[in-house]
């Protein structure tokens, strides 16, 4: 049996269907005595909806999935950057703009997916969506899950989780505990923990203004192209009336 390919038949199934068809495949796995394969996914819950929903993107939006995990990695990068010290804000307010399409994008495909489902597209469940999307777009575990489309709960934001990588790399270059000085070492520790909060949360904070001030862009850009076409409609429409009275005299 092909496992793999079976989890992805699963996952696939309406999401009425998902406890029925896991527990056979336990029965199947059980009696072709996979008994480690059997285990793990009878373990498996059953998804949410939000995240049934968004397996089902998965597998319906590959280019949608494809766009939002591009624009979660060079956010990444852009906020790891910032992180480093370096001047990021332009391309941190660019990533997290082509982000905020693609989630735009899924959330307007997820609530198409759940109409056809028989299943309310409240405002609630839009939001976990997209609140998911958003937060497995910068974890690696997330954006596993999201590729392959396996997704059994909802995704919180990672918080400071994204920036492991950079945190990691400064505390190698510390240099090492001296002997007979580790209370010395200890306190040394505890400050550099205190301090590195405040300045991974100053730069958090900063990154989401910019990616704040990067919406606000885009609103006001659309608001203009919106007044745009209303004048360019008005004006159609008056030269329509007056050609219409030219050819009435």
């Amino acid at each position: 049996m092909n496992v793999d390919a079976e989890l992805d038949r699963l996952f696939g199934l309406p999401l009425g269907d998902f406890t029925a068809a896991r527990n056979g495949l336990v029965k199947r796995l059980k009696a072709e005595k996979a008994t480690a394969e059997a285990e793990a996914i009878g373990a498996l819950q059953k998804p949410t909806v939000p995240a049934w929903t968004i397996n089902q993107l998965s597998r319906l939006d590959r280019a949608g999935i494809r766009a939002l995990l591009e624009a979660g990695n060079e956010l990444r990068a852009a906020q790891q950057r910032l992180l480093g010290g370096e001047d990021a804000g332009e391309a941190s307010r660019e990533a997290s703009l082509r982000e905020r399409q693609a989630v735009q994008r899924l959330s307007g495909r997820a609530e198409t997916v759940l109409t056809e489902a028989g299943r309310p597209a409240t405002t609630a469940v839009l939001d976990r969506i997209a609140t998911t999307l958003r937060a497995a777009a910068v974890t690696d575990e997330g954006r596993r899950l999201l590729e392959a489309g396996r997704l059994t709960v909802e995704l919180e934001p990672a918080g400071f989780d994204a920036f492991g990588p950079v945190v990691a790399k400064r505390a190698a270059r510390r240099k090492p505990v001296q002997p007979g000085d580790e209370l010395a070492e200890r306190r040394r520790q505890r400050e550099e923990r205190q301090r590195r909060k405040k300045e991974l949360q100053a730069r958090a904070r900063a990154a989401e203004r910019s990616a704040r001030e990067a919406e606000r862009e885009a609103e006001r850009a659309e608001a203009t192209a919106a007044k745009a076409q209303r004048v360019a409609e008005q004006a159609r429409a008056e030269a329509d009336s007056a050609a219409a009275a030219l050819a009435g005299a």
